[in-house]
């Protein structure tokens, strides 16, 4: 039978692997040995059914059930009040000791002297809220209170002698006139000023002036000898032009819309190389389209990749290995080169497998892959009752 790369990647839905440690155990109400627990019927009591009845309870029912159709108020008799005991101290003596009992002085408290209650300021700010009880609010007027003169006054006797915030009491010092000294005229600006100042109303436009152009010199070259050397000035020679291949008349002018009709300097000396092969990346699909890579492109030969897999699905007895050849991290994007099949492996729950896939290229470049269960138990229950199916390209 022909291998077919299309049935194998649909042969793969179902039988997925993914790498192991990565998949998050969940819990469906279930125990993880649920493949071995066997249900036992419940066996009948000795004796038969039950002849007794259930006498109830003789403390009196007070509260209220949850079934209050079918409840029914019963009148509680009315209790006879016991008067009311006095205090009676106890006659036992108090052998303790109190916190400090024998450090603690009584010290009498003395009364402050009451203290008298100065004229009411009412607030300037007036109030345009609303209180909680506005409905209940009945606004009372308030007497008119006498306000008591204030002093006079008393101004500091210590000399000031920087400025203060009276203004009235400010008394304002002529200055003295500075001298006169000689004053520079203006300088006029070459600019011209198409502005206006803060006193456009003063201001006078003054004429300008022309000035008078200045003959300008003949240039004068340097006097001074150059000394050095320019860019490969010793090896500099003039070459003569060849003209002999030209297509008759001069060269068109160099314009970028005109297309390319020479050779290059480097046409005769250059050589085509041919590049190796380049050996692509061998990994193996997982679950959700992805490539996992065991050995990298052009790794040196010989190389070997391994990795540890796992289930995705619970109670899986089949997984599907499809062995990829590309550098594409997408799977589908991949050659596949085989499709290896572990039958009859032992079921258990989601990401408890630890399959153990090799990858082998020795020095002539053959592939070997290698399957195995990292748990001995499940290994050896395999061999007995699996095997492996193998479908090469």
């Amino acid at each position: 039978m022909a291998f077919d790369p299309q049935t194998a990647r649909a042969h793969f839905e179902g039988r997925e692997i993914t790498l192991y440690g990565t998949q998050k155990p969940q819990f469906d109400g279930l125990t993880t040995n649920k493949q071995d627990y066997v249900k036992h019927p419940f066996e009948g009591r000795e004796g038969g059914p039950r002849t007794t009845q259930w006498a109830g309870n003789t403390a009196k029912f007070d509260g209220d059930t949850t079934y209050h159709s079918d409840f029914q108020k019963m009148q509680l008799p009315e209790r006879a009040h016991a008067p009311p005991s006095q205090y009676h101290p106890t006659p036992a003596a108090f052998e303790g000791n109190s916190t400090y009992g024998e450090f603690y002085k009584a010290h009498p408290i003395e009364r402050s002297s009451p203290r008298q209650a100065g004229p009411y300021q009412p607030n300037s700010v007036p109030f345009d809220g609303t209180t909680s009880y506005g409905q209940a609010f009945v606004p009372h007027t308030l007497p008119e209170r006498q306000y008591a003169p204030g002093n006079a006054y008393q101004p500091p006797s210590a000399a000031f002698d920087g400025t203060t915030t009276y203004k009235d009491n400010y008394i304002p010092h002529d200055f003295e006139a500075r001298p006169q000294h000689g004053q520079h005229a203006p300088s006029h600006v070459s600019l011209p000023f198409d502005g206006s100042t803060t006193y456009g109303d003063n201001f006078k436009p003054q004429p300008i002036l022309p000035r008078q152009e200045a003959g300008r010199n003949p240039y004068q070259p340097s006097s001074a000898k150059f000394e050095g050397t320019s860019e490969s000035m010793d090896k500099f020679r003039a070459w003569a032009l060849d003209t002999s291949n030209r297509r008759g008349g001069p060269p068109p002018p160099m314009r970028p819309s005109l297309a390319f009709d020479g050779t290059t300097t480097n046409r005769e000396m250059f050589k085509g190389w041919q590049l190796p092969a380049r050996r692509p990346a061998l990994g193996i699909q997982m679950h959700g389209d992805v490539a996992y890579v065991l050995i990298p492109g052009n790794a040196p030969v010989p190389a070997v990749g391994r990795q540890v897999f796992t289930t995705v699905h619970h109670n899986q007895t089949e997984i599907s290995l499809l062995v990829l050849e590309g550098d594409f991290s997408q799977a589908s994007r991949c050659n596949v080169l085989g499709h290896l099949q572990m039958v009859g492996m032992p079921a258990g729950p989601a990401g408890a497998a630890k399959i153990e896939i090799i990858y082998h290229v020795d020095e002539k470049g053959v592939l070997s892959v290698t399957a195995m269960d990292l748990n001995t138990q499940r290994q050896e229950q395999w061999l007995k009752e699996g095997y492996m199916a193998a479908h090469l390209s």
